[in-house]
């Protein structure tokens, strides 16, 4: 592939799309205000993709299929399962600031897709959840973990953090840069205490 070459409109219109729901939610993004983002008419948008929840959920797709990417890449690197859960956290703390179009967008498709679940066909973020439930079995087989459902257990993880992400636009308001900083970090270090009290197994 060239790499000069223009990005397909289709991949445009993703990249676009992301960054608008990111920033409106699923609700509150228009065709036309998709349409517009790229400069093209809104019946060429539906050329590609026929409707806003097609678009919507390409989104989705392409954030899954990063985020799934990136736990296997933690697998295929750490062999040890205890080093994978830690390295997996550090990916959540790492990705709310480096990449907030993607925090946002699965914050919003949380809060909105119990209006859009029972219409559903495929959960997008299956495949990641599958990748890091599987750290948690491949831990208990081998000992290295205690007997903890991997489900609650990776969904306990999940929102804890999603719920200080979530609350820092509102937290940076009342906090100096010092404080504010100190939480993120902080934020960290008891997303790993809650690691190794809930699932590590102490030497006896």
């Amino acid at each position: 592939m060239n790499p000069l070459k223009p990005p397909a409109t289709a991949d445009k219109l993703i990249a676009i799309a992301e960054s608008l729901f990111a920033e409106k939610g699923f609700y509150g993004v228009s065709i036309r205000d998709l349409a517009e983002g790229v400069s093209i008419a809104k019946s060429s948008l539906l050329h590609h993709f026929p409707t806003k929840e097609k678009l919507y959920g390409a989104v989705l797709k392409k954030l899954a299929d990063e985020m799934t990417l990136e736990v296997k890449e933690i697998r295929e690197r750490f062999p040890d399962e205890t080093e994978q859960i830690f390295q997996f956290v550090h990916l959540l703390c790492h990705n709310s600031e480096e990449k907030p179009n993607r925090e946002n967008i699965i914050l919003r498709e949380l809060l909105d897709n119990p209006k859009r679940a029972e219409k559903a066909r495929k959960w997008f973020f299956a495949d990641y959840f599958r990748e890091i439930t599987d750290i948690i079995r491949s831990g208990q087989n081998k000992g290295a973990f205690k007997p903890v459902n991997p489900e609650i257990f990776i969904l306990q993880l999940l929102g804890a953090h999603r719920y200080l992400i979530i609350s820092l636009p509102t937290v940076k308001q009342f906090f100096d840069a010092a404080i504010y900083n100190r939480i993120l970090t902080d934020h960290h270090v008891e997303l790993e205490i809650f690691v190794r009290e809930r699932l590590l197994k102490t030497e006896s």
